[in-house]
């Protein structure tokens, strides 16, 4: 059976999640955090979103040196997807994205390293709001100024009707967009499994974006950001969703693990 085991060879591949140490039961509470829905299947998880995850993998020092992995690890995650025809027509690029997200945030939270044979997307800062009912944009406004550089004003969006932007003339710390609750019906960007039964009710999304790239931006546009995102969600009753697709419930946990 050895002679057809292929999993150095698709660890190497990745996006793949090597660690250190044993995750224990904080890997599975985030891995059920990231999708409430998720689904056990032998040796890997199936997502609402078409991206499985393998593991946790036990990693032998023979193993880690034919997948590549550094020396010390001795527990890995792997991400994939799931085939064309069980992906519900979504689009293979859109989903590979979601597993290295996914990948990722499990990193961040666990002190993981990533690797894979890809390179690397520049994933930038940012947090989602979902919520059953649309807010007013003057409401939107009244949360969000605070945190905006300069007065902010509603801009339509002419190519996505009813969908709008919030722009300032001065260079603003975050860029906010508004997309209507039809746009939740989309293959190409669903929402966010994390959401839970608030999928099932077409929410509608505002996602809040920053020019900093995730992994290097600075602690204090990770606050900003994530003290926005939960005033905004507060106030709309959503739920707030990450960078790499976790639920948040305190700004802190915008920053770096």
């Amino acid at each position: 059976m050895a002679l057809f085991d292929h999993t150095a060879e698709r660890l190497a591949h990745g996006p793949t999640l090597a660690l250190a140490t044993p995750p224990g039961h904080v890997a599975a509470d985030l891995i059920h955090r990231y999708d409430p829905a998720v689904r056990a299947r032998g040796d890997h998880f199936a997502f609402s979103n078409g991206v499985l995850l393998y593991g946790p993998i036990s990693i032998t020092p023979e193993l880690a040196a034919k997948a590549g992995l550094p020396a010390a690890t001795v527990t890995a995650f792997r991400a994939s997807i799931l085939p064309p025809a069980r992906r519900q027509r979504r689009p293979e690029q859109a989903t590979r994205r979601d597993a290295e997200r996914l990948i990722r945030g499990l990193g961040v939270r666990l002190s993981g390293t990533i690797h894979g044979t890809r390179p690397s997307a520049v994933i930038n800062l940012q947090a989602s709001v979902y919520a059953a009912q649309p807010l007013p944009a003057q409401d939107v406004i009244n949360v969000l100024q605070p945190y905006a550089n300069g007065p902010l004003v509603v801009e339509d969006n002419p190519d996505v009707p009813q969908s709008y932007f919030l722009v300032t003339q001065q260079s603003p710390r975050f860029f906010t967009a508004y997309w209507p609750p039809r746009l939740s019906r989309s293959t190409l960007q669903p929402p966010a499994p994390a959401i839970g039964t608030l999928r099932d009710q077409e929410p509608c999304r505002w996602e809040l974006t920053t020019k900093h790239p995730a992994d290097t931006a600075s602690a204090e546009i990770r606050l900003t950001l994530g003290r926005a995102a939960l005033d905004l969600g507060h106030r709309a009753n959503g739920i707030v969703i990450d960078t790499y697709g976790f639920p948040i419930d305190q700004p802190e946990e915008l920053l770096p693990h």
